[in-house]
């Protein structure tokens, strides 16, 4: 297909077709009624409506066949300038017949005349018509061109959603099996401490997977967020101590139904019980606020972590700015041996 077809459907064409057609009545058709409505019997009037048929002839032309078929081949803009001047001569010629045929029919303008006069007359004609024409095919370029470029401005917003949706779906994909090995790192370390809370903590496993595989879709409502954090951190805490202490604050009041994207705030949390030292307290919030749901964690920096970041972070970054661009934010900063992640994002209250 030729990156300059019109754009569109049939009915598209047509109200394209028609609109063109206005215009030209405006600027060709419409001036010279006006003009010749007092004058009933002015003979020129057939002449004008003989002169705006040319223009349009020649906008329609340019716009539908010599543009398309001409311009949009590599290095046939010598072509495109001829095939105009060609376009620009017979208009010319037409234009010069119908005010030949005017004169023939209606002799009395040029008996008034004397030959230099006329010829001034003549050649001030053709040089009014050249730049009229000049001016049609210009138009006709410049709407083609608007037409190509909101063609091809929508394809490419529709490849950049295609491609934010592949992009996403990949992402998903490696938090699903990221989530479920950090998981699975966790029940290993609380076999050998508590088989008995290993038993337990399989069976919070398979509730929290049910969520990852079967209800999982790119925006969950927060209440259930809530819930399936809720849930992850009950499993965290059976390979804890019991002297290990998380503070929790979840403030959703008048937000459950409000949509935000699934498994966004457990990345998070993840992190979390993979670096903190929970000899400290360990503090987790969440609070909605102008429609913005803000989630914070500070924990202490266990002295032996990795330094490695992990995809889980990085894959939270862009899922954020392939979903939200700049209207989501998430930054970390390390105070004093504290690390604090907040996250802001927004929330779908049109749920």
């Amino acid at each position: 297909m030729s990156d300059i077809e019109i754009p569109g459907t049939g009915r598209q064409k047509i109200v394209t077709f028609v609109t063109h057609l206005l215009c030209l009545v405006i600027l060709f058709v419409l001036p010279e009624v006006l003009f010749n409505y007092g004058h009933p019997n002015n003979h020129f009037s057939a002449v004008a409506y003989g002169k705006a048929a040319v223009f349009v002839a020649v906008f329609y032309i340019e716009y539908y066949f010599l543009l398309p078929r001409v311009a949009s081949r590599k290095g046939q803009i010598g072509s495109f300038i001829i095939f105009n001047l060609i376009l620009v001569g017979a208009g010319e010629f037409l234009l010069y017949m119908i005010m030949e045929w005017a004169r023939s029919n209606f002799p009395v303008g040029r008996m008034m005349l004397d030959a230099d006069s006329l010829l001034f007359r003549q050649i001030s004609g053709v040089i009014k018509d050249g730049a009229m024409l000049i001016l049609t095919i210009t138009l006709a370029i410049a709407l083609r061109l608007t037409d190509i470029w909101i063609k091809n401005d929508a394809k490419r917003r529709e490849e950049e959603n295609m491609r934010r949706r592949q992009e996403l779906d990949r992402l998903r994909n490696q938090l699903n099996p990221h989530f479920l090995f950090n998981t699975l790192n966790s029940i290993y370390a609380l076999i050998a401490i508590s088989p008995t809370g290993a038993q337990e903590a399989v069976h919070k496993l398979s509730k929290l997977l049910r969520h990852v595989l079967y209800e999982n879709p790119v925006f969950v409502s927060l209440e259930s967020e809530v819930a399936f954090m809720d849930n992850y951190v009950k499993l965290q805490q059976l390979r804890l101590p019991d002297s290990a202490r998380m503070n929790i604050d979840m403030n959703i009041t008048g937000y459950a139904d409000s949509r935000v994207p699934s498994m966004m705030f457990v990345t998070i949390l993840e992190n979390v019980y993979k670096h903190a030292d929970f000899s400290e307290p360990v503090s987790v919030s969440l609070r909605v606020d102008d429609n913005s749901a803000i989630f914070v964690t500070k924990n202490r920096i266990r002295a032996n972590r990795s330094d490695s970041p992990g995809i889980g972070l990085e894959n939270l970054k862009r899922r954020l700015y392939l979903l939200f661009g700049d209207k989501a934010d998430f930054h970390t900063e390390e105070v004093d041996g504290e690390f604090i992640a907040v996250l802001n994002v927004p929330v779908d209250t049109n749920s």
